[in-house]
């Protein structure tokens, strides 16, 4: 006998360019400027570039850099947003085209501004004290560089804010971070070393070739998981 044949589904198409509105008022934007998704909260700077990669049954899925959905396409076009807030899913409409998306660049003069304000936001908003070291002087000499750096300030702050939303988490952080230290490096990661959470960005990488939030984020629960599994009186009996 002759196998039967299993049907090929084409892969779903990407989601279209646009505004988007979810439950709650939850707004995003979806751009495909680059050639490759990105993705920004109405609320936030950040950008997030966005893999994708064919579904089940002809739709598509669109990941974070930590390898979760972000946003799954159906065979019809219909857009769901996945977050660590949302696990399963917030179905969006798309409601008007996009105007803006690229947060207003960094002026050389202003890098160091730049990082203060995000200390302070810190400082004011979840009572953490955290300073960011950098080649200040790099960054003035070069735009891409400092596109770079001011992503991965920004998305370090991202991560510190979204963590600290837990009042146990926040009170480790308060007592094991105290700087930032953003720098060029051959690989995009986040690594805690004692007090200091590194950031590195590659040089030559192009603009998503720095850690997202949640990257970061991840990085972080991940080395303070180990230190409290390390930690005297918490050995496996």
């Amino acid at each position: 006998m002759t196998p039967s044949r299993l049907a090929i589904i084409p892969a779903g198409p990407a989601p279209r360019e646009g505004h988007y509105v979810g439950a709650d008022d939850v707004e995003f934007m979806i751009d495909q400027a680059t050639g490759q998704p990105r993705l920004r909260f109405a609320d936030s700077e950040e950008i997030f570039y966005l893999t994708s990669e064919p579904a089940l049954a002809g739709g598509r899925v669109l990941k974070f850099d930590t390898g979760e959905t972000a946003i799954a396409v159906s065979p019809w076009g219909g857009v769901t947003l996945y977050s660590r807030h949302r696990p399963a899913g917030m179905p969006a409409e798309r409601s008007d085209d996009l105007r803006t998306f690229e947060p207003r660049a960094v002026p050389a003069k202003d890098i160091k501004l730049f990082a203060a304000k995000l200390s302070q936001r810190l400082a004011d908003r979840q009572n953490l004290a955290v300073g960011f070291a950098t080649d200040w002087d790099g960054l003035a000499r070069d735009k891409k560089v400092r596109a770079l750096a001011a992503d991965s300030m920004r998305n370090a702050t991202y991560a510190l804010e979204l963590l600290a939303a837990s009042r146990a988490m926040r009170s480790v952080l308060a007592s094991r971070l105290h700087a930032v230290r953003v720098t060029a490096s051959t690989t995009k990661t986040a690594t805690l070393q004692n007090e200091v959470l590194v950031v590195t960005y590659v040089t030559q990488g192009g603009p998503a070739a720095r850690p997202s939030s949640l990257a970061i984020a991840e990085a972080i629960e991940a080395r303070l998981t180990a230190s409290a599994g390390n930690a005297p009186g918490n050995t496996d009996r």
